[in-house]
């Protein structure tokens, strides 16, 4: 029986985020394909992963050499960091790099917190895995044909490639996060609703969103019931959330807020909340991360029958408007956001409608069953692409110095963090 290695970056628990939730969930499921699996992952102490008995064997990151780790594996599927380290310390084992995530891209916009190092790890990291991997996997078509530009400038696609895989089908593959059916039974997260409360969901607001004209045309929506849900990161969690700290200091000054914050909701319980509010709202800027994102929260949301509401761009408002499942709004548009609010917030037959067909389409098109089935292929006769070797090169990343602003901000913060007493950070 073939083992495979799933190898991710966050830390699994209790309290993974969206990669994290991915690789459980592979985990859980490959099984019934008929692998073994090694799951290898720096997850937090006193959290290991809810996994299978007997078919799964989880491997904390730390606990041994890579090498040793994946000794037994017949090949590798990893993602973020701790792919470099799978192709550089085990160069021989037919590895999956999993691109579902473009974290160079969504980086971008910390420039002005992070400076540009992240960028320089990041496209690093990036020319060695796609010069490197095996096999890759992206969400949608978009990241598809975004990808395999990238794959070219590099080599991998190449006559030899060509020749024999045309479609490059057996070089990247879609393979999105899948969601269950059927959907765990329903157990209340929420308290429950107070009078004629209506409840709105955007979500984890990282800083790549664009809340300020839903927080308006929220603002603007005559129910005094209806609350605005934001969802707080996971503790320990490293992105920086500068929109979050803004908009909560915003709700502190209302009277009365009508826009509430809930702590990150453990993964196996996100179908329980997205059923304890009446619809998800999330709207975002235009740019490449919106164009390159599938909004999982809105996979999510489809499957379990709850409307949604978004702004143009990406995977998940061309679906929405293929299927007639759920409302799109130019971006930045308050106007057309509060009509979208205000016809989701009264509910009625065609708000009810349009989730049904929803949550028929994404339970079809994007089941466990259906989106690993690419890597199922892939891994059911695992082998090292033979034309790397000839082709495949690793550019130079190239960044300039971070401005001198910025390194002076980055120096002040870093002396009063030293000179904080013992016990504060």
């Amino acid at each position: 029986m073939t083992r495979v290695g799933l190898v991710c970056s966050e830390p699994l628990g209790e309290r993974a985020a969206g990669i994290g939730i991915r690789y459980l969930e592979m985990a859980r499921r490959l099984p019934g394909f008929g692998f073994e699996i090694a799951l290898v992952s720096p997850w937090r102490s006193g959290e290991p992963p809810d996994v299978p008995a007997g078919s799964v064997e989880a491997r904390r990151f730390d606990s041994a050499p890579l090498p040793e780790l994946l000794r037994d594996c017949d090949a590798a599927v990893a993602q973020g960091q701790l792919a470099n380290d799978v192709l550089h310390q085990v160069p021989d084992l037919p590895t999956v790099i999993d691109l579902y995530d473009p974290f160079l891209v969504e980086n971008l916009t910390h420039l002005s917190t992070l400076g540009l190092d992240p960028y320089r790890n990041d496209h690093r990291s990036w020319i060695h895995q796609l010069s490197r991997g095996d096999f890759f996997l992206c969400s949608s078509p978009e990241q598809r044909a975004y990808y395999l530009g990238f794959l070219t400038a590099l080599g991998r696609v190449n006559p030899h490639r060509y020749r024999d895989d045309p479609c490059l089908s057996g070089l990247i593959a879609e393979a999105p996060l899948g969601v269950p059916d059927p959907l765990p039974e329903h157990r209340p997260l929420l308290p429950p609703r107070a009078g004629g409360e209506r409840r709105v969901l955007f979500g984890g607001l990282y800083d790549w969103y664009d809340p300020e004209p839903l927080l308006a045309a929220f603002a603007a929506l005559p129910d005094p019931d209806a609350r605005l849900l934001f969802v707080r990161q996971p503790p320990g969690a490293q992105a920086p959330q500068r929109l979050l700290a803004e908009v909560e200091a915003r709700s502190r000054r209302e009277d009365p807020p009508r826009i509430g914050f809930l702590d990150w909701v453990p993964f196996e319980r996100r179908y329980d909340l997205l059923r304890d509010v009446d619809a998800l709202a999330a709207c975002h800027r235009p740019g490449l991360e919106t164009d390159l994102s599938l909004r999982t929260r809105f996979l999510d949301a489809l499957a379990a029958g709850c409307p949604v509401l978004t702004t143009e761009g990406g995977t998940v408002p061309r679906l929405l408007r293929e299927w007639d499942a759920g409302l799109v709004v130019p971006c930045g548009d308050v106007e057309a956001l509060r009509a979208g609010l205000a016809e989701l917030v009264g509910g009625g037959a065609k708000v009810e409608e349009r989730a049904r067909r929803g949550r028929e389409r994404v339970l079809l098109d994007y089941s466990w069953e259906r989106t690993l089935v690419p890597l199922v292929a892939f891994l059911s006769s695992p082998r090292v692409d033979p034309t790397k070797a000839g082709f495949a090169f690793r550019p130079e990343t190239a960044a300039p110095a971070d401005e001198p602003g910025f390194r002076l901000r980055r120096w002040v913060r870093t002396r009063l963090a030293g000179s904080l007493p013992s016990g504060r950070s």
